[in-house]
């Protein structure tokens, strides 16, 4: 093997390294379930819209409701 050098900054390394194994992860959990067709994907994000409206608008009820 060759040595290591004493110099190194180890932590900057293991950072790196950790970094890269949390991005790594976080991608491969994202493409498990996120959906992969765009048909799918269309339904989720006006999923989200809707429920994002409903709660924009019960949250304008209930500003009028105190006035």
């Amino acid at each position: 093997m060759f040595p290591l050098p004493d110099s190194a900054p180890w932590w900057a390394v293991l950072a790196v390294a950790v970094l890269g194994i949390i991005v790594f992860g976080v991608r491969s959990f994202v493409r498990a379930v996120w959906p992969q067709t765009s048909a799918h994907r269309k339904e989720l994000l006006q999923e989200w819209q809707r429920q994002r409206e409903q709660e924009r608008a019960r949250q304008r009820k209930e500003i009028d409701n105190r006035e």
